[in-house]
């Protein structure tokens, strides 16, 4: 169980969160796994980063492992909203454990070393699977482009709307803050509906999503209309269910709608599997891996695996 407290850092009122193990929140935010955060430069902490959660700014730092701080948060906003989203309540120690237990793989015991902070966070269902439908055949600084544009196309400002907007939080435009040049940059704004998408779908057009343009829609209209029920499928709490429903989708196979499950529903078997993945299965599995084998948190195994090749292993 993690403790909190309030404090007077660089003269600002934080709530600082700590006890929670090896939380890394470099990289539990810059895994792959969600695509709206801003790392904040030459900011108060070593890892800084602002981000939108539904309807609120979240403004979070870390000196260490395992602590956390938030910054211009009430405490409804913390239980409310960040307590959840950034998974506080797990205990990411047990659950390297579990893994271990599964496996007698020393590659991926080394990758559990490096990568065991990171924790899964819990999205939004309907903005996971908005965001890795654009995530297909796509990297991730351009998925946050587009992400950004269609925010700023349908959204709210929460910053222009909540806050005292003198100045910029990110530092990304000259002046006052205002409609025109925030829109401009899209990192402070609320998610679309999909009834947003369906009324006026040229919307999307200004981002260039190319190919995906027919899939968003798709989706929007499908959860729209109740074809797909994203409040059912989270309620089921099965990985074998949530990827059926998925797939109903135009456009949403295997991959995204493994990684839907896992970033959007907290089904944290799923274990999607896209290039990494197979290069690593080809690489240090002999070609063969059983999701299965791996247990209840193959999901969180999966991200071992990606941030160990991706960031790790390269560099060595």
């Amino acid at each position: 169980m993690f403790e909190k407290k309030w404090q007077q850092i660089d003269n600002r009122l934080a709530l600082v969160v700590d006890g929670l193990g090896p939380y890394s929140l470099g990289d539990t935010m810059e895994c792959g796994q969600c695509f709206r955060y801003e790392r904040v430069e030459g900011g108060i902490f070593p890892d800084e980063y602002r981000t939108v959660v539904g309807d609120t700014l979240i403004h979070v730092g870390q000196r260490r492992a395992g602590e956390l701080i938030f910054l211009d948060i009430t405490d409804e906003e913390f239980e409310g909203v960040a307590r959840g989203y950034f998974s506080l309540d797990t205990d990411l120690d047990m659950i390297k454990q579990d893994i271990l237990r599964n496996t007698d793989s020393e590659w991926l015991r080394e990758a559990a070393e490096h990568a065991s902070g990171i924790a899964i966070l819990k999205q939004d269902p309907w903005e996971t699977l908005i965001s890795f439908i654009i995530s297909q055949n796509n990297n991730i600084p351009r998925i946050r482009k587009i992400v950004r544009e269609i925010c700023a196309e349908y959204g709210v400002n929460l910053y222009l709307h909540t806050k005292a907007a003198e100045n910029c939080p990110l530092s990304l435009i000259d002046g006052t803050p205002c409609e025109e040049k925030c829109r401009s940059c899209g990192r402070c704004y609320t998610f679309p509906t999909a009834k947003q998408i369906v009324d006026r779908p040229e919307g999307l057009l200004p981002s260039k999503p190319g190919f995906r343009y027919k899939y968003i829609l798709s989706a929007a209209e499908s959860v729209l209309s109740g074809e797909v029920n994203l409040d059912m499928i989270a309620a089921a709490r099965s990985y074998t269910h949530t990827v059926e429903c998925l797939k109903k989708i135009s456009g949403v196979g295997d991959k995204v709608a493994s990684c839907v499950a896992l970033f959007g529903f907290g089904n944290l078997e799923a274990f999607p599997v896209d290039v990494w993945m197979k290069r690593a299965i080809d690489v240090y599995f002999g070609g063969e891996l059983d999701p299965l084998s791996l247990g209840r948190f193959a999901g969180v195994a999966q991200q071992y695996i990606f941030h160990y090749i991706r960031n790790i292993e390269g560099k060595k």
